[in-house]
């Protein structure tokens, strides 16, 4: 193992700077048509978060806040703490997105409260049908997301009884339901975002790289709330 240069946990050195954070390369990428695997890399990394970017029609200021929750996840390939960051950053940017989309249904007060929160603002655009099923990637893919979720919790909770340190499975496993076709996405995502939002809010120490998740979520929400040019 190569010796380490840097404390990744304080601030960075100014020589080391621009060195990955060493958990950043413990990742690998594999090729599903060879099997093949190779150590990701920091043009991976953006081309993850590259994929998710909002339209023309949205705000110039929303995207501006969507921009900089970009920047700081692909920034967090030399600091592996900006990835809660990047996503607190997303939740706030699609607050603000929904507040600013809604301000005369709050003006009127169809919504309730000078300054409503995610949840009502959230809740709103569902009952509303701002937001609809079709508009998300997820449910989409509704099936095998399902499914596979299913599967992994089902693998982690055999490891977890056996006391297992590792344990595999294949794509053979992944068997789609009809229950897991019946998923009315949009209505669980008040409650979800809101939990997600609120414990970072008011403080977490959780620490991983899902963000992405988020990301995809947050940029599909605010593209259905805004036209994009015709």
């Amino acid at each position: 193992m190569a010796e380490q240069k840097f404390d990744p946990e304080r601030l960075r050195p100014a020589e080391y700077v621009c060195e990955p954070d060493p958990r950043s390369t413990m990742f690998v990428r594999i090729d599903r048509i060879n099997g093949t695997s190779r150590a990701i890399e920091l043009a991976d990394h953006h081309e993850q978060i590259s994929a998710y970017a909002l339209h023309a029609g949205v705000p110039q200021e929303i995207v501006l806040q969507f921009e900089t929750a970009r920047n700081v996840y692909l920034y967090a390939w030399f600091v592996y703490r900006f990835y809660p960051v990047a996503e607190h950053q997303s939740l706030a940017c699609l607050e603000l997105a929904l507040r600013e989309r809604l301000k005369e249904e709050i003006r009127t007060g169809k919504i309730k409260g000078k300054r409503p929160t995610l949840y009502p603002l959230l809740k709103y655009a569902v009952e509303h049908g701002l937001l609809r099923n079709e508009g998300f990637s997820a449910w989409q893919n509704r099936g095998e997301t399902n499914s596979r979720h299913r599967v992994e919790m089902e693998k982690v909770r055999e490891a977890s009884e056996k006391n297992l340190t590792e344990i595999t499975w294949d794509e053979s496993d992944i068997q789609i339901t009809a229950e897991d076709l019946d998923w009315d996405y949009v209505k669980m995502l008040p409650d979800l975002l809101r939990r997600l939002r609120n414990e970072y809010a008011h403080g977490s120490t959780d620490l991983h790289n899902w963000a992405l998740r988020s990301f995809q979520i947050v940029s599909e929400i605010i593209n259905q709330l805004y036209q994009p040019p015709a």
